[in-house]
């Protein structure tokens, strides 16, 4: 079953082969084992004004959730299982 996130997120690394790394920021300071989240994901869809370090965007993601159906594929079937979209934060 699909699973649907939408999360404020920071950008703080780009990383090769395509993809940026951001942060979470719901679990900046959050007590999880003492811990961020980061996650990473392709450039590609992040619009050229907001893949400086430091841009903040809220990401839109759904993906493969179910875990028979994530034991049963690699770390690129989940990716390209992934729908990723990116939006400007426009109020804050």
């Amino acid at each position: 079953m699909p699973t649907e996130v939408n999360q404020k997120v920071k950008v703080v690394m780009h990383l090769p082969g395509g993809y940026t790394k951001v942060l979470v920021e719901s679990t900046v300071n959050s007590g999880l084992a003492g811990h961020d989240v980061h996650w990473d994901i392709p450039t590609e869809v992040i619009p050229a004004h907001l893949r400086h370090l430091g841009s903040r965007f809220m990401v839109y993601s759904k993906f493969v959730s179910g875990k028979k159906e994530a034991e049963q594929m690699t770390a690129d079937e989940i990716r390209k299982t992934q729908k990723i979209s990116v939006h400007e934060i426009t109020d804050e």
